[in-house]
């Protein structure tokens, strides 16, 4: 049983790992202590079950024992933190980044398809050429309220960059998503998943070939702002 939690786990063993990468949803019932028999019935999962998997998380090392209290043992993530070598997890091997871009475009695919499926007719997907003497109109902004609280929203740009650019810009879009996280744990809502994708290339273009600046691509059901 270890007394305190850890700042920082680096972990160094492929088992442990996949632990990590496929129990995220149960290791993230254990922030603060609990017992297996709670975290079942929070989830809707047999008991035997989650107990089976948070043993096996226990000997691994990602979860640690706390107390032991009214024939329940409690327990919590071993560090606030775990950090492992992406060499641990190749792309295409048992939950990898491959993986989990994978997992990211299944979800966003479904959710796409409801909303497509609730569209109105004169929902448009928006796409946008420029060049220095031509620059690419804004999108613009839907008029009508959303059909749903959360719609899906799909964003692509394609220009040319130098390296400190495309840095810069990446890391301005991803300090966002590390704004909305904080706000995220104190706000109520959906769950919902903005994913942040960037790379070189282009997805419709032979980037050997790439004339224009800019192309800028809107597919949304985001609806008008509510006023």
């Amino acid at each position: 049983m270890t007394t305190e939690q850890l700042d920082v786990l680096r972990v160094s063993d492929p088992a442990q790992a996949r632990a990590l990468k496929g129990h995220i949803d149960l290791l993230g019932r254990f922030v603060s202590p609990a017992s297996p028999s709670d975290v079942a019935a929070a989830m809707g999962q047999p008991a035997n079950l989650v107990h089976h998997h948070a043993r096996r998380l226990l000997e691994l090392g990602l979860l640690r024992e706390v107390r032991r209290e009214g024939g329940k043992v409690f327990l919590q993530l071993t560090a606030q933190e775990f950090r492992f070598p992406m060499k641990l997890l190749p792309p295409l091997e048992g939950g990898g980044q491959a993986g989990d871009i994978r997992v990211f475009a299944d979800t966003f695919l479904k959710a796409y398809e409801e909303s497509w499926s609730r569209s109105r007719e004169e929902e448009e997907t928006v796409m946008g050429f420029g060049d220095r003497e031509h620059p690419v109109p804004p999108p613009p902004q839907p008029d009508a309220p959303a059909e749903e609280g959360c719609p899906p929203h799909v964003e692509a740009l394609t220009l040319r960059l130098t390296p400190e650019r495309y840095r810069r810009l990446v890391r301005a879009l991803s300090a966002l998503l590390a704004e909305a996280a904080s706000e995220g744990l104190r706000d109520q809502g959906e769950v919902c998943t903005v994913t942040l994708l960037a790379s070189r290339g282009a997805p419709h273009h032979d980037p050997a070939h790439f004339q224009g600046s800019v192309s800028h691509s809107v597919s949304s059901f985001l609806g008008a702002d509510p006023s």
